[in-house]
C-alpha cells in the first residue's frame, strides 16, 4: 500500500527528500507509516543530541525536517511573506480549480497553485519583493496583477474577478491592494528600503530606524557616577519591558549578543531590504524575548545589475556650539572629523538562477569627548595627587573639558542566492563587523575623566544559510543554520586601579568593568513546514541553538573607593570599598530549544483567527535549576466589519532568555574561583590609608568573602501581553489605527543580599552599635543593617532571583502613507505609563526586606512620545513629457534644473522626559548594594526626571537623473536642525548630608547639538 506513493514522490523532483515528506504527509494510505517514521526519527534526533552535543548542527539539519514535514503544518514567516485570495465569477460565485501563477519579476521565480472548492488559494514563505498574479481558467478571460508588493511577514490578500472570455480578451490590474491587511492579527511596523535609504540618521545603524514605530521607546541613557555598571542593551524598549529583553533576527536567524543582551552583527543599511517591528507579535514563531522581536531581510540580486558607491563627511566646523560651553568656563570647543565610504553590488552570475549581493563600508571618526567635572574639582584633586597625597592610585592627574576620542568601523556581508528549480532554493551569507572606539568605551557619564573611560574592540563573523523547498503546492519547507562568532576587548586607561567615585563631582581611574575580554561562538539550526489545508494555514517549527562563552570579565578586581565629598577625598574617609580576588576567567555554554504550532484560520471572510502555542527551554550550565515548563499560548483575532475597517484582539505569553552577563557572575564570584572583599565606614578608610589610595594586593582577613548566585530554581521571566485595536483605511494609501496595550512582566530577574539580618532604624543611640561610627544625616531614621550576617561565613551573599515584576499601559495612534506618487511617511503618537520594582539585572533594593517600597516608575517609562517620518518629492522635480518641457521657457526651465528633482526626508521627534532615580551617592542603608541604590529620605525611587525632549532631523537630496536608472546624488543632512538643548544627563546625587549637594537634578549633560553631514552617492 505504501509502496506507489512512495516511489511517485521519488520521481518527483528527482527524488528530493522534501517530495518524500510531502508524499508521507499527504498520502492518507501513508498514516500508519507517518506514525512509525515520526516517532523513529524524534527518538534518533533525541539520542544524537544528547550523547554528541558537538554534532548538533548535522544532527538537526538531517533529521529534523523529515517528521517536521509528517506533521504537515504552515503560517506566516520571519522573512517571507504570504499572499491569499479569492477567485470568484462576475457574480460572486467561486471559481474552483483556476490555475494561479506567481513570478518574481526580480528572478523570475514562479510559484503555481491552483484554487480549491471554495475559490481560495494561498501561497506562503514567498521571497519578499515584487510579484505579478496571473489567473487562467477555461471561459474567462486570463487576469494579471502587475507590480504587487510583497512585505516581510506581511499577508496580502487579493479578491479577483473573472470575466467571461466573450465579454473581454483580458484583465490587467496594475494598483496595489489596499494598504491595510484584513487577516493580520498584529499591529506591525515594515521599515522599506526607501525609508532606510532615504532618512536622516547620524549613525547608519539599521535600528535606529526602529524608533520610527508606534509603541517603542528608546533605552533610557546611562546616568551619572562611575559606581555604575553598564551593560549594552538592545538600545530601545517595547512594552516596558527592559532592553534586554527584544530579539533581534537576520534572514530569521539570531543576531543577539547573549551576554547583554544587545544586537551582535551590524550590517551596512545597503544590503538591507526592510526589517519589520513586531511590538506585540502575537504569531507563535516568534520567541525567546518578552519584549519585541526585529525581523530583518537582507537584499538578494536579480537579472539586472545594481549598486552604489558613496561616502559621507562631517567636520565640526559645521557644527553647532555644544550645550553648557559658555565664554565663561573657557573651555575648547571640540573637533570633530568623520567620514564613511561605501559601495553595494548586486546583480546576477547566471539568469534565472544564481545571483550575488554585497556591501562594504568603513568608517573613521577622530572627535574629542567632554568631560563636564568642574574645573575647582580638577584643581583640588590634583594639588593632592601631585603632593604625593595617595601615591598607591594608578591615577595621577585627571582633566576637565576635553579629551581625544576616535572610533572607526568596518562592516562587510555578501549574498549568494541559488535556485536549482522554482521548486527548491539556497542562500549563503556572511558577514564581518569589526568595531574599535578609542576614549570613551565604557560610557560612564558626562562626571567621568578620560582615565575611566577606556577603549572597546569588536569583531563580528558569522555565516548563514537557508534551504527553501516547495514540496508541493500547498506545502514549503524553509531549513537555516548559522555559525558565527563575536570577540570582544574592554581595555582601561589605568591598568591597575584602583577607581575613585566622589558622589555628584568626578569618577577617575580604572572603572569597576576594568579589563575584560570574551568570545561567544553561536550555532543554531532551525526548520519549519507551512502547509495549507482548506481554511487553515498552519505553520509548525523546531529551533535549536547552542552559545558557548569563554570570557575573563575582572570586573571590580581594580577595586572601587566610593567618597560622600571632596573633603573625605582630602582625608581619604571613603564610604565604601570593594575589590575582587581570585580568577575571572569563566567557560560557560547555554542550548536553547524552542518548538512552535502555529493556525492560521480564516475562519469567515471576514474573521481570521490565529491560534497557536509555543515551547521552549534553555539549558543552563550545571548547578542551575531552571524551570521547565515554558509554554507559551497565543491567540489573535481580525475581524472585518467591511473593508475599510479592521478590529483586532490578541493575548499571548512571551518567555525571556537569560542575559549571560548575570549568570557570568554567579560561576566567576562563587566564593571559589573568585569573591568580592566589601568593606563600609571605617574599616573602608583604613584599607585606603593602609594602601596609600591603591588596590589591595591580598584579601584583608577580617573582611568576609561577599559572593554572588542564583536562586534555586531559576525562574523564567516572561510577559503576558493583551491588545485590542482598530485600523481604518481612509485611502487606497492612507491608514490610521489605534491600538491599546496591556503587558505585565513577570518574574524578571534583579539582584539582592539575602544575607542580611533584619534592619534597624538608625537613631544616634544605637549607631554604635549596629557598626557605624560616623553616621550622616541621610542615616538617622532610615532602616540601616547592622554588620550581623545570617550565614557568618560570607559577608554579602547577591542572589539573582526572579522577584520583580513590571506593568506596563499604552495606547497608540498611528498614521501611516505607503509609498504612492513619490510621498511616503507616518505619524505616530504614543501614551503610555510603565511601573516596575527594578528596571535591570543588577538593579537593588535599598532595602532587601522590604521589596514593596521599590515600585515606582520605570526607568523605561516614557508618558508621551511622537514621531513623524516621510519622504517627499517636491513638485518641481515631477517628471513631464518631452512636448510639454520643450513648450516652456528657457528661464523656467532653468528653474526646474535649479529646484527640481529634490528630495526631502524629515524625522520629528518630541517626547517627554525620562525617568532619574534620586540616589545618596553612598550606601546610607549598608546593604552592600553595587551599583548603590540608597535614595535621600523622603524620595521615592524614579522620582526625578529629564526634561522633554524635541528634535527635528532633515535629509535634503539634489540628484540628477543619468542614462538608464543611474542617477547622481548630492545630500545635506542636519541633525537637530532647530539646536535645542535636549537634556540626556542630571545629577542624581543629593549628598548625605541633610540638604542636597548644589549640584543635585541639574543637567549635566546634553544630546547632540545641531550636527551637519554631507553626502555623494552614485546610483546604478
Amino acid at each position: 500500500m505504501r509502496a506507489r506513493p512512495l516511489q511517485e514522490a521519488r520521481q518527483k523532483g528527482n527524488g528530493s527528500i522534501w517530495c518524500f515528506v510531502a508524499a508521507v504527509c499527504d498520502r492518507r494510505t501513508a498514516l500508519p507509516y507517518r506514525a512509525g517514521f515520526e516517532r523513529r526519527y524524534m527518538e534518533i534526533l533525541r539520542r544524537q543530541f544528547v550523547t554528541n552535543r558537538a554534532r548538533l548542527c548535522r544532527s538537526l539539519a538531517c533529521l529534523m525536517a523529515v517528521p517536521l514535514a509528517a506533521t504537515g503544518l504552515a503560517q506566516t514567516s520571519k522573512v517571507g511573506a504570504t499572499l491569499q485570495g479569492r477567485v470568484a465569477d462576475t457574480t460572486g460565485a467561486p471559481v474552483s480549480g483556476a490555475e494561479v501563477r506567481l513570478r518574481s519579476t526580480e528572478t523570475n521565480q514562479l510559484r503555481a497553485l491552483k484554487t480549491d472548492g471554495r475559490g481560495s488559494f494561498s501561497a506562503s514563505e514567498l521571497t519578499v519583493g515584487t510579484y505579478e498574479v496571473r489567473v487562467e481558467q477555461p471561459g474567462f478571460a486570463p487576469y494579471r496583477h502587475a507590480g504587487v508588493e510583497l512585505s516581510v511577514g506581511q499577508r496580502i490578500t487579493l479578491n479577483i474577478r473573472l470575466v467571461p472570455a466573450a465579454l473581454q480578451q483580458q484583465v490587467t490590474v496594475t494598483g496595489q491592494p489596499p494598504s491595510i491587511s484584513p487577516s493580520e492579527t498584529t499591529f506591525t511596523t515594515t521599515v522599506d528600503h526607501e525609508r532606510i535609504e532615504e532618512s536622516p540618521v547620524r549613525t547608519r545603524n539599521l535600528l535606529d530606524f526602529v524608533l520610527l514605530a508606534p509603541g517603542v521607546t528608546g533605552a533610557n541613557p546611562q546616568q551619572a557616577g562611575g559606581t555604575q555598571t553598564p551593560l549594552a542593551g538592545s538600545g530601545f524598549t517595547f512594552g516596558g519591558l527592559r532592553a534586554r529583553s527584544n530579539t533581534v533576527s537576520i534572514d530569521g536567524l539570531d543576531n543577539n549578543d547573549e551576554f547583554t543582551g544587545a544586537s551582535r552583527t551590524e550590517l551596512s543599511p545597503e544590503i538591507v531590504r526592510e526589517f519589520r517591528v513586531v511590538n506585540n507579535g502575537l504569531s507563535a514563531e516568534f520567541g525567546g524575548a518578552a519584549g519585541g522581536s526585529i525581523n530583518v531581510v537582507t537584499k538578494s540580486g536579480s537579472n539586472t545589475f545594481h549598486g552604489d558607491d558613496f561616502i559621507f563627511v562631517r567636520n565640526g566646523i559645521f557644527d553647532a556650539k555644544e550645550p553648557f560651553e559658555t565664554e565663561a568656563n573657557e573651555r575648547v570647543e571640540p573637533q570633530v572629523n568623520r567620514y564613511r565610504l561605501g559601495s553595494s553590488l548586486g546583480g546576477p552570475l547566471r539568469k534565472d538562477r544564481t545571483f550575488f549581493y554585497e556591501a562594504i563600508e568603513q568608517e573613521s571618526e577622530r572627535e574629542e569627548g567632554i568631560s563636564r567635572i568642574q574645573p575647582a574639582v580638577v584643581s583640588v584633586i590634583n594639588n593632592l595627587l601631585h603632593a604625593g597625597a595617595w601615591p598607591g592610585n594608578g591615577t595621577q592627574h585627571i582633566t576637565d573639558g576635553t579629551f581625544p576620542e576616535a572610533s572607526s568601523e568596518t562592516e562587510a556581508s555578501g549574498k549568494l542566492d541559488h535556485h536549482f528549480s522554482d521548486r527548491h532554493s539556497l542562500m549563503l551569507r556572511y558577514a564581518y563587523t569589526n568595531n574599535r572606539i578609542s576614549g570613551d568605551a565604557f560610557n560612564t557619564g558626562a562626571l567621568s575623566d578620560a582615565s575611566a573611560r577606556g577603549n572597546a574592540f569588536t569583531k563580528d563573523q558569522g555565516l548563514a544559510g537557508s534551504l527553501a523547498s516547495v514540496a508541493s503546492a500547498r506545502t514549503v519547507n524553509d531549513l537555516r543554520f548559522q555559525f558565527a562568532t563575536r570577540r570582544i576587548t574592554l581595555r582601561t586607561d589605568d591598568e591597575t586601579g584602583p577607581g575613585i567615585d566622589i558622589s555628584g563631582l568626578v569618577s577617575f581611574g580604572r572603572p569597576y568593568q576594568g579589563n575584560s575580554r570574551r568570545r561567544e561562538n553561536h550555532e543554531e539550526v532551525s526548520d519549519s513546514v507551512a502547509r495549507l489545508r482548506g481554511a487553515h494555514l498552519i505553520k509548525a517549527g523546531l529551533t535549536a541553538s547552542h552559545v558557548s562563552l569563554v570570557a575573563s570579565t575582572p570586573d571590580g578586581f581594580g577595586g572601587v573607593y566610593v567618597f560622600p565629598s571632596l573633603a573625605a577625598f582630602r582625608s581619604g574617609q571613603p564610604d565604601s570599598f570593594r575589590q575582587a580576588f581570585g580568577s575571572p576567567a569563566t567557560r560557560l555554554g547555554v542550548t536553547s530549544y524552542g518548538f512552535f504550532v502555529q493556525d492560521h484560520w480564516s475562519a469567515r471572510r471576514r474573521l481570521a483567527v490565529d491560534l497557536g502555542a509555543r515551547y521552549d527551554f534553555e539549558r543552563l550550565p550545571a548547578g542551575f535549576n531552571q524551570d521547565t515548563n515554558d509554554i507559551s499560548p497565543r491567540l489573535g483575532l481580525a475581524f472585518s466589519p467591511s473593508s475599510a475597517w479592521v478590529l483586532r484582539a490578541g493575548f499571548g505569553i512571551f518567555y525571556d532568555r537569560y542575559a549571560l552577563a548575570s549568570l557570568n557572575r554567579a560561576v566567576e564570584k562563587d566564593g571559589v574561583n573568585a569573591f568580592e572583599a566589601v568593606a563600609e565606614g571605617d574599616a573602608a578608610a583604613n584599607i585606603f590609608k593602609q594602601a596609600e589610595g591603591g588596590s589591595l594586593q591580598t584579601p584583608v582577613p577580617l573582611i568576609g568573602r561577599s559572593i554572588f548566585r542564583v536562586d534555586r530554581p531559576l525562574a523564567t521571566s516572561y510577559s503576558a501581553q493583551t491588545s485590542f485595536g482598530v485600523e481604518h483605511l481612509l485611502a487606497p494609501d492612507l491608514s490610521i489605527s489605534a491600538n491599546y496595550l496591556y503587558v505585565r512582566g513577570v518574574k524578571l530577574p534583579r539582584t539582592r543580599n539575602i544575607n542580611l539580618l533584619e534592619p534597624v532604624a538608625l537613631t544616634a543611640e544605637n549607631a554604635a552599635a549596629l557598626g557605624i561610627a560616623d553616621f550622616s544625616a541621610q542615616q538617622i531614621g532610615r532602616e540601616v543593617f547592622g554588620p550581623g550576617r545570617l550565614d557568618p561565613d560570607f559577608n554579602d551573599i547577591d542572589e539573582l532571583e526572579g522577584s520583580s515584576s513590571s506593568t506596563y499601559h499604552g495606547l497608540s495612534i498611528a498614521l501611516n502613507r505607503r509609498l504612492s506618487h513619490e510621498v511616503e511617511f507616518s505619524a505616530a503618537y504614543t501614551l503610555s505609563r510603565t511601573m516596575d520594582d527594578a528596571s535591570d539585572f543588577d538593579e537593588q533594593p535599598q532595602d532587601p526586606y522590604d521589596l514593596i517600597d521599590e515600585r515606582g516608575l520605570s526607568r523605561n517609562h516614557q508618558a508621551h512620545r511622537f514621531v513623524f517620518s516621510g519622504t517627499f518629492d517636491l513638485p518641481f522635480g515631477e517628471e513631464e513629457d518631452a512636448a510639454h518641457t520643450a513648450s516652456r521657457g528657457s528661464r523656467t526651465r532653468m528653474l526646474d534644473g535649479l529646484f527640481g528633482h529634490v528630495e526631502m526626508a524629515p524625522i520629528i521627534t518630541l517626547s517627554s522626559g525620562r525617568p532619574v532615580n534620586p540616589l545618596t551617592g553612598v550606601d546610607s542603608n549598608r546593604t552592600g548594594a553595587f551599583p548603590l541604590s540608597s535614595r535621600p529620605l523622603g524620595f521615592v525611587r524614579n522620582s526625578l526626571g529629564t526634561p522633554s525632549l524635541a528634535t527635528i532631523d532633515l535629509r535634503v537630496v539634489k540628484y540628477f537623473p543619468l542614462s538608464g536608472v543611474r542617477r547622481l546624488d548630492f545630500v545635506v543632512e542636519s541633525f537637530n536642525l532647530f539646536n535645542r538643548t535636549n537634556v540626556r544627563e542630571i545629577n542624581p546625587f543629593y549628598g548625605s548630608g541633610g540638604s542636597p549637594h548644589p549640584g543635585f537634578a541639574q543637567p549635566l549633560d546634553a544630546f547632540n547639538p545641531r550636527q551637519l553631514q554631507f553626502s555623494i552617492d552614485f546610483e546604478f
